[in-house]
């Protein structure tokens, strides 16, 4: 029975440390915050390269929690210019109705030397593209979401 007792106590320890401590909140950085500046300056060279120039972000969620954060953004060109998907690698799809201009993804994760670094990312999903990200590296779903 003491063995019994032990095994599930060890088993409970297990499943605990794999889940996110209470005390760990998600964070909206602020606008103008050194922080938000560093998550956006580290997802900006990806949306940079697929669309074919520079990119200014919309926030729609902006999150963090402990290492990782999180953005849904709308992308735009510098002064509110709107990106001519047509003249993307992503015209095709949005011809098709299988691209939303409005919704772009990235998921970020902050190194040891800490620098924030690019994980994932999906432009124009249909779907809810972080749902995957989610499940694969055991994160909160309140991180994704507003």
């Amino acid at each position: 029975m003491r063995a019994l007792l032990s095994l599930t106590l060890l088993l409970l320890g297990a499943v605990t440390m794999t889940m996110p401590a209470a005390s760990q909140q998600i964070t909206k950085p602020e606008r103008g915050s050194a922080l938000r500046a560093e998550i956006l300056d580290a997802a900006r060279p990806v949306f940079e390269r697929e669309t074919g120039g520079p990119v200014e972000f919309v926030i729609t969620t902006l999150n963090v929690f402990d290492n990782w954060a999180y953005g849904n953004v709308r992308l735009q060109r510098p002064g509110g210019g709107q990106i001519d998907w047509r003249r993307t690698k992503y015209a095709e799809d949005d011809a098709q109705g299988m691209f939303d201009p409005a919704g772009h993804l990235f998921l970020l994760r902050k190194s040891d030397a800490g620098e924030w670094m690019l994980v994932e990312y999906a432009l124009g999903p249909t779907d809810v593209a972080w749902d995957w990200w989610r499940q694969q590296l055991n994160l909160p779903e309140a991180l994704f979401t507003d």
